[in-house]
């Protein structure tokens, strides 16, 4: 007997990415202006580079580095989102694209064995598994290559609908996104710049499906009220050169 979806399971990714990866790859897969592949491509050197993409979920970022990169590896934990990620690579067969189980947590590659290690909203959340992430991504990074962490801005969660989805009180408090900056800027010496996108969903039901259904019945309620078919997030980049 199929379960009854949820309106929203309310900011649960662990359950998005074991049981709606579908729900996942729709929420990622439109539109964004600019892209992360272009604000990374303006301040990374790709060309004939080995790329490990920690944390690929249903492939997005994979792919858009393959015309990039020498060659990309795609590394995730959870088994449907990989699945995911395959049959897009079957699709469209390219052959500098491979992924692999595995958690950044316990890097499955050996040590100094790609030249870039990039990692898109990591969902880490205690502090000493975001330290284990670090050292693993500088373990199998290469000497003179490069460490990135782009993650969503302290106090930005949700995008521009942070407010609505946490309250006013909650973000005036070192949010998740805090305890990263903080760690990989004034323990690991990382630097760091800031750059915002907006994602287009084209319709109020689309955003509401997508969004809404993994931020939330406040967020689904916002979106309704003020027609919005678009969100605007605010992402910071963390870098370090081996």
């Amino acid at each position: 007997m199929n379960k009854v979806k949820p309106i929203s399971i309310e900011n649960r990714w662990d359950i998005l990415y074991e049981s709606y990866p579908e729900v996942y790859d729709a929420f990622v897969s439109v539109p964004k202006h600019p892209k992360i592949i272009d604000v990374l491509k303006d301040h990374f050197k790709f060309n004939d580079k080995i790329v490990l993409d920690i944390g690929s979920g249903s492939g997005d970022s994979t792919f858009q580095f393959s015309p990039l990169s020498k060659e990309v590896i795609g590394l995730e934990i959870e088994d449907n989102m990989r699945f995911i990620a395959e049959q897009k690579l079957k699709e469209l067969k390219l052959n500098n694209v491979s992924f692999r189980k595995g958690t950044a947590l316990e890097i499955s590659l050996g040590d100094e064995s790609v030249d870039m290690s990039l990692a898109i909203t990591l969902p880490l959340f205690i502090e000493s598994e975001i330290r284990t992430y670090i050292n693993e991504a500088i373990r199998v990074t290469k000497k003179g290559g490069v460490i990135i962490n782009v993650g969503i801005a302290p106090f930005c969660y949700g995008g521009d609908l942070a407010e609505v989805i946490l309250g006013e009180s909650k973000i005036t408090e070192e949010d998740t996104e805090g305890v990263v900056d903080r760690i990989m800027r004034d323990e690991y010496g990382f630097s760091y710049f800031d750059f915002q996108s907006l994602w287009n969903y084209d319709s109020v039901e689309h955003l509401v499906s997508t969004y809404g259904f993994i931020f939330g019945s406040k967020a689904i309620d916002y979106i309704q009220k003020n027609n919005l078919k678009d969100i605007t997030w605010t992402y910071r980049v963390h870098y370090l050169v081996k």
